[in-house]
C-alpha cells in the first residue's frame, strides 16, 4: 500500500515535471526555431551553434521529463488498469523518442552549415536540398508525429483520471477534450493540410493542452492533490 506521504511526493513531482518539461520545450523552441527557420539558415546555424545546442538541452529536459511523468503515474494508474497504465507510459516513451530524433535532425544542420560556409558559393543547390530534408524531418518528428502520441497518451491519462475520480471530473473532461483535439490536428498536419507547429494556424488546437498541463493540473496537484480516497477504493 502506498502511503499518503508517497502520494504527496508523487503529486509534487508530477506537477513540477509538467512545468519543467513545458519550460524546456518552450525554451528549446525559442532558441532553435528562429535560427533554423531563417531564410539564410545555412550561413547562420554554425556561428550560432551554441544557441542551438542550448535549445537542444532544453528539449532534452522535456524529453526525459515526460517519461518520468509516465513512470511516476504508473503505480497509481495501474490500480485501475495495468494495461492502460502501461499504455500511457508507452505513449510517453514513444513521444520522447520521436522528439529526440527530431532534435538530432536539427543538430545535423550545424555540420551542414559549417561545410556550406567553408565551401562558399560552390554547389549551393545540394546544400539547400540536404538542409530542406533535415528541416522537414526535424519538423515531422519534433512537431507533428509526436503530437499523435501526446494526444493518445493524454486521452488515456485523462480518461483514467475521470474513471478513478483522482481529480474533479471537470478537470478530467477539459483534459480529454484538449488531448482529443491534438489527434486530428497531427493527422491532418501529416498530409500538409494544416500546420500544427508552434506559430502555425493549427497551433491554436494545442492551447487547451498547454493550459491543462502548465496551469490547471500543476495548480491542482500543488494545492489539493489526488483524491487518495478514490485511489484506496480501487
Amino acid at each position: 500500500m502506498i502511503s499518503t506521504m508517497s502520494y504527496r511526493k508523487t503529486e509534487i513531482l508530477v506537477a513540477s515535471l509538467w512545468i519543467v518539461t513545458a519550460a524546456g520545450a518552450i525554451g528549446g523552441a525559442i532558441l532553435i526555431n528562429p535560427i533554423i527557420n531563417a531564410p539564410n539558415y545555412l550561413t547562420i546555424v554554425f556561428p550560432k551553434s551554441m544557441t542551438i545546442t542550448s535549445g537542444m538541452l532544453g528539449w532534452m529536459i522535456n524529453d526525459i521529463g515526460i517519461v518520468f511523468i509516465g513512470l511516476l503515474m504508473f503505480p497509481i494508474l495501474k490500480k485501475q488498469s495495468e494495461s492502460m497504465a502501461l499504455g500511457y507510459l508507452s505513449m510517453r516513451m514513444f513521444e520522447s523518442l520521436l522528439m529526440i530524433v527530431g532534435v538530432f535532425f536539427a543538430m545535423l544542420l550545424i555540420p551542414l552549415s559549417r561545410e556550406f560556409i567553408q565551401a562558399g558559393a560552390a554547389d549551393i543547390t545540394s546544400f539547400q536540398a540536404i538542409g530542406s530534408i533535415l528541416k522537414q524531418a526535424e519538423n515531422w518528428f519534433l512537431n507533428i508525429l509526436q503530437l499523435v502520441f501526446l494526444g493518445l497518451g493524454g486521452v488515456i491519462l485523462t480518461s483514467m483520471l475521470y474513471q478513478m475520480r483522482l481529480v474533479p471530473r471537470f478537470i478530467s473532461v477539459f483534459g480529454i477534450i484538449g488531448y482529443a483535439l491534438l489527434l486530428p490536428a497531427a493527422i491532418i498536419g501529416l498530409f500538409g493540410l494544416l500546420d500544427p507547429t508552434p506559430g502555425g494556424p493549427g497551433s491554436i488546437l494545442a492551447v487547451p493542452v498547454a493550459i491543462w498541463e502548465i496551469i490547471i493540473m500543476p495548480v491542482w496537484l500543488f494545492t489539493k492533490g489526488f483524491n487518495t480516497a478514490a485511489i484506496s477504493a480501487q
